[in-house]
């Protein structure tokens, strides 16, 4: 469960390599919609989607229901789009925490 949302915005931003403001704002370029879209795709995963649509600064919760079929939709005809979505999904599951614990295992191996 992806409970940092913060988090989940700059992990998208820096693989997008868009800016946490485009996300959040009102910028319409393919690269912030999409990084916009997997973002809440991700958090709609689990909470409610007018909470969603409240943190990205959208005013309906309809707009994330699309952003999330966009996603899925990418996902399923693009295998390096759902291991990317994946990835980002994975390190915001559990936070900064597990990250520093797979730099301590990786060391030490």
């Amino acid at each position: 469960m992806i409970v940092d949302f913060d988090l989940l915005v700059r992990e998208t931003a820096d693989v997008f390599g868009v800016s946490t403001e485009d996300i959040l704002g009102p910028k319409r370029t393919k690269l912030a919609s999409l990084a916009r879209h997997v973002v809440m795709a991700c958090w709609a995963d689990h909470h409610p989607y007018q909470d969603t649509a409240d943190r990205c600064n959208r005013t309906c919760h309809s707009t994330v229901i699309w952003a999330r079929q966009r996603v899925l939709n990418e996902a399923e005809m693009d295998a390096s789009f759902a291991v990317m979505l994946n990835a980002i999904s994975r390190r915001c599951q559990y936070g900064a925490e597990l990250e520093e614990k797979e730099k301590e295992i990786e060391i030490c191996a």
